[in-house]
């Protein structure tokens, strides 16, 4: 049984002002109860011996609390040999008190999920591919990099990749170009370790223009890639 040192400032509180007279003895120890300044009693046990060690005392503290706890009051290094401090306490004075409860220390609560805003790039098709295929050039391949790095500490539950083309050929043609490019978006990111739950992936050819396809200009708003993600919370 381990046995807990009264802090200094009780201990000055709890100086022996008498001690009562033996109460037990043995071949390996004394065993006496003494009053304390505040009028409470407490145990003194005295180990005896060259031979002996606070072991001794110890056992006896143990038996006299029993199911309670002792509390040392004080203790005295009784040199077994050459005078010298042994470091092994052969009196000791305590108390027994009940056991004192363990403290429940409530784990932390967990941290907040934090939701942030949906985001939506759109890569040019003209700036990030190559004309009429599928392959991201160094300027598409550097902002999707930037996205992934904008990313970084957040979980995103889905992101939606939709591929456009222009009118300019055929539906088929135009269909297929704008599906691969999305999926060419897809595996850049997913290879790159961007943390999403689910990917979407569409090619809606010319379907869904944002401009005027009888300009260049217009025509070249309508051929992009969209990436819109939804679900972001903070890991």
């Amino acid at each position: 049984m381990k046995m807990r040192l009264l802090p200094a400032s009780a201990l000055a509180a709890l100086t022996v002002v008498a001690a009562g007279c033996t109460t037990a003895s043995g071949p390996t120890y004394n065993l006496a109860i003494v009053t304390l300044a505040n009028g409470s009693q407490a145990y003194r046990v005295q180990c005896l011996g060259l031979l002996e060690s606070s072991k001794a005392c110890m056992k006896k503290v143990t038996e006299i609390c029993g199911d309670k706890e002792p509390l040392r009051v004080s203790s005295t290094d009784r040199a077994a040999s050459g005078f010298k401090a042994e470091n092994d306490p052969r009196e000791i004075m305590f108390v027994c008190q009940a056991p004192q409860p363990a403290v429940q220390t409530p784990p932390p609560p967990p941290p907040p999920v934090v939701e942030t805003q949906p985001r939506t790039i759109t890569l040019s098709a003209d700036a990030n591919f190559e004309i009429n295929k599928y392959n991201l050039l160094p300027e598409g391949k550097q902002a999707l990099n930037k996205f992934i790095a904008d990313s970084d500490g957040v979980n995103i539950g889905s992101v939606v990749i939709n591929g456009h083309t222009d009118s300019t050929g055929s539906n088929a043609l135009n269909d297929r170009l704008s599906l691969r490019r999305a999926e060419t978006v897809r595996n850049y990111l997913q290879s790159h370790g961007l943390h999403v739950g689910k990917y979407e992936v569409h090619g809606y050819g010319k379907s869904k223009p944002i401009a005027s396809n009888t300009t260049a200009e217009g025509r070249a708003q309508n051929r992009r890639v969209e990436i819109q993600t939804s679900g972001i919370t903070v890991r």
